[in-house]
């Protein structure tokens, strides 16, 4: 039976008590699945009936994607209670609000053009490649370490912190200035930053006296969304925030705390009321997802692998409120080798698929893909089982797909200074030497970036393999010029497909035919852009919906994303829960691992990292090792990470999967969610 309607309003009073406290600074203690996204909603409809003005709210989240939910829940929510002014209520990224910050106060001005943050593909593309061509440093991997070093910096104020693992050999101060000597002026001619660097800005101008956020922007009300994922640089941010007067409401989980590799640490959560005095604690202890025994697994990790100044808790589920209770199941396994267990996960999912649970039911978390991800994948293949391995967002990853998302970016920002520097890269010949020499030139004549796509070239600057390429991106932004957001994708792609077969090649320009063709050809370029941008099939479909909703047609069958099998790293899966999650893998040699063994705190995180995973499951939670693993090219032996033993029982050694009679078990606990 489902939960009763008793139970969950007595735990929405809680929450709904934690949303219109009163307090100058009120912090929220979240549970796995105990309402911390609905407590945030309640918060602004609550400010809102409460006369605040809604320019005057700011909600902040962890990534853009995130934000993006946040946003359509709150303005769901607020609809649902008639404020319509949650329209004007401000939610973005931390690092949206301190550019816009900066952007107020004059101080962007110091780029030619609003600075954007380089992407995980801008960066392997475009500025690592070119700072190797200007060090002569050749390792990609070694660029990629000098890089985090000063990103380490930018996230937490000093060198080397904690969570920061150096390199072997460390960085040395000669690469570290060479990257210095790279970055300054490659930021200028691209009005590029690279992640945290604008956080970073933004508090030094404060510290500085130079700038008041809360006065520029008018912040009232600041609500910070999974707070425990803050680093120290976002931290100093937010105190600065409160200090400056604005009234603040913090959610987060201590011992959801897992991004140390982004500098995250749980003491940010957890010292909150000591940097704020007088701030008012609430904890979300009902858990509307998980059912008692997953949680009671979930426990027994914190209860040996807490971070040190843990924030107590008291966990429970609702479904124990069900009649006849719904307490799911935790199986633990284990088998003789890796490839024993991709069998059994595989035969498992089939199974239940043949039962009736929908595949997108099914959640595969890894800690390690490279050691677990093939085997698994090649398991379900074998038996016909549909998944999807986590590379869902690729389409902006080919060449084509590139080359189309950052041709609706010039459209959409003429001064996108980033989306011209890949127009001039995407094209077959032009190399990063080229593109090197033309920004070192840029920068010995003084001259603007942009300026060489649209205005006359400086007679003698440059020649060859140089000019040629500017005159090849120079036409292609010729003839996007009379480009308009809101023309269609029908009255287009002609243009389109022309322009990306003349850089790339036919082969490329058939991608980009094929993906187009999936799409209403009423779809405007700006809608298009929000599309291709998506993080994954999931947002893409909702972004589409929306098109077809607003051209009054029906989502075509063959446009709606089939259910899969979600096969999804542990840190990848955040936000995300399934009634079946499978954890395999829990080996030492692969949780924690030999990374984080020699560092306490990463063991902890580990430790976190599988609660976390434990919890995604609703219903079910299936752990699993195996002895031997095959990796690298050859067998190595593995034993039982330190974690097992704390999951709630023992691990029984198997041979195959969930028996008729544990899918029958586990098909009547779905029924009650």
């Amino acid at each position: 039976m489902p939960i009763p309607q008793h139970a969950i309003s007595t735990a929405q009073a809680v929450q709904r008590n934690a949303a219109q406290d009163s307090s100058n600074a009120v912090r929220v203690i979240a549970g796995p699945g105990t309402g911390k996204s609905s407590s945030i909603e309640q918060r602004v409809c609550w400010l809102l009936a409460q006369g605040v003005a809604p320019a005057r709210i700011f909600v902040v989240s962890f990534t853009r994607a995130s934000a993006r939910d946040l946003l359509e829940r709150v303005k769901h929510h607020c609809h649902t209670q008639g404020q319509v002014g949650v329209v004007d209520v401000q939610v973005s990224t931390l690092h949206s609000l301190a550019l816009r910050t900066l952007r107020r106060a004059g101080l962007l001005a110091r780029y030619p053009a609003d600075p954007l943050v380089l992407d995980d593909w801008e960066l392997e593309n475009i500025f690592d490649p070119e700072f190797g061509a200007a060090s002569g440093i050749n390792s990609k991997r070694r660029r990629q370490q000098i890089r985090y070093y000063h990103e380490a910096y930018w996230s937490t104020g000093i060198f080397r912190p904690p969570n920061y693992l150096p390199p072997n050999p460390p960085i040395s101060h000669r690469e570290s200035t060479v990257f210095l000597n790279f970055h300054g002026p490659t930021s200028q001619v691209y009005s590029c930053v690279l992640p945290g660097e604008i956080v970073r800005q933004c508090v030094h101008e404060m510290n500085a006296g130079n700038i008041d956020p809360v006065a520029l922007l008018q912040i009232e009300y600041l609500i910070v969304d999974e707070f425990q994922d803050l680093n120290p640089m976002d931290l100093d941010f937010v105190d600065g925030l409160v200090t400056a007067g604005s009234n603040v409401f913090i959610a987060g989980d201590d011992d959801q705390s897992i991004y140390s590799f982004r500098f995250a640490n749980p003491s940010g959560i957890q010292t909150f009321p000591n940097r704020h005095p007088g701030t008012s604690s609430h904890r979300l202890d009902e858990c509307f997802r998980c059912m008692p025994q997953i949680l009671q697994a979930a426990a027994g990790l914190m209860a040996n692998f807490g971070a040190p100044n843990r924030i107590p808790k008291n966990l429970v589920s609702l479904y124990r409120h069900c009649v006849p209770a719904s307490n799911g199941y935790v199986y633990r396994w284990h088998f003789s080798g890796g490839g024993a267990e991709a069998r059994a996960i595989a035969q498992s999912c089939a199974i239940l698929i043949k039962a009736g649970l929908s595949p997108a039911d099914i959640l595969i978390l890894l800690d390690h893909q490279p050691a677990l991800g093939p085997s698994i994948t090649n398991e379900l293949t074998a038996l016909n089982v549909p998944f999807d391995a986590g590379d869902d967002d690729t389409l902006i990853d080919t060449l084509a797909g590139r080359l189309a998302l950052v041709l609706l970016r010039i459209v959409g920002n003429g001064n996108d200074y980033v989306a011209h520097r890949a127009v001039l890269g995407l094209r077959s010949g032009v190399g990063v030497g080229t593109t090197h020499q033309i920004r070192m030139a840029v920068v010995t004549h003084n001259l603007n970036y942009r300026d060489l796509f649209y205005h006359p070239l400086p007679a003698g600057v440059f020649t060859g393999r140089c000019l040629a390429a500017l005159n090849s991106a120079r036409a292609v932004c010729n003839r996007i010029a009379q480009w308009d957001n809101n023309d269609t994708l029908g009255s287009r792609a002609a243009d389109f497909y022309t322009l990306i077969e003349q850089a790339l090649g036919a082969q490329e320009a058939t991608v980009w035919r094929q993906f187009a063709a999936t799409l209403p050809q009423g779809i405007t370029l700006e809608e298009l852009r929000h599309v291709m941008w998506a993080a994954n099939d999931a947002r893409r479909a909702a972004a589409l919906d929306l098109v077809y909703e607003r051209l009054g047609e029906a989502v075509p069958a063959a446009n709606s994303i089939p259910p899969r099998v979600k096969i999804m790293t542990m840190h990848g899966a955040k936000g995300l829960s399934a009634p079946i999650v499978f954890i395999p893998g829990l080996e030492d040699q692969l949780l924690p691992g030999p990374r984080r063994t020699p560092y306490a705190g990463l063991v902890l995180e580990a430790a976190r990292l599988l609660y976390v995973s434990v919890a995604r499951g609703r219903t079910t939670c299936i752990a699993s090792y195996a002895n031997r693993r095959f990796i690298n090219g050859r067998t190595q032996s593995h034993t039982p990470s330190r974690f097992v033993a704390h999951l709630g029982g023992p691990f029984v050694h198997r041979v195959q999967g969930l028996s008729a009679a544990d899918v029958q078990q586990v098909m009547n606990e779905c029924v009650s969610i």
